[in-house]
């Protein structure tokens, strides 16, 4: 997988005419320097370590609008925080830990077949997809709360 850059980033952003202003930096800065999937409040946090101005409702804001733009994927961890990662050349799909909220990206993916099967039957030309599969990572095995000390959010129902 190739990293995404704040040079493409900011190109894409100026290319759709918007402003790079010294917050959207920051926050472009925060995502390329990650690996990890982050909340809002992280990427808050990180940027502020970047420009003590940036405000949380300008995360919001340019996650939501680096959404919509297919630069950062939403990661559906739980209903109390969204998680977000910077897309690549290659998707990804996730593990998700129900208990501390840890999630692991990984790229086997088996469903390629699946989607081509899927087109043919269906006519549908479909443009991608994602995997997620929640459980419990191996340090909230061990115990409710060790990994974070906090308490375990409620399992999500079965589909």
């Amino acid at each position: 997988m190739h990293p995404v850059t704040v040079h493409h980033l900011s190109r894409v952003l100026r290319q759709q005419g918007l402003k790079l202003t010294r917050s959207r930096q920051a926050i472009l800065q925060v995502l390329t320097d990650s690996s990890d999937h982050l909340t809002v409040a992280e990427v808050h946090r990180r940027a502020q370590a970047i420009d003590p101005k940036v405000g949380l409702a300008s995360v919001y804001r340019t996650m939501d609008l680096l959404d919509r733009l297919g630069l950062v994927k939403h990661v559906h961890v739980n209903h109390r925080h969204r998680h977000y990662a910077p897309v690549t050349e290659h998707h990804g799909h996730h593990l998700v830990c129900q208990g501390c909220g840890r999630v692991v990206e990984f790229s086997d993916c088996q469903a390629e077949a699946v989607a081509r099967l899927l087109a043919r039957r269906t006519k549908f030309q479909i443009l991608s997809h994602s995997m997620e599969f929640f459980g419990r990572c191996p340090q909230c095995q061990r115990g409710p709360g060790r990994r974070t000390g906090r308490r375990q959010p409620p399992a999500l129902p079965p589909c």
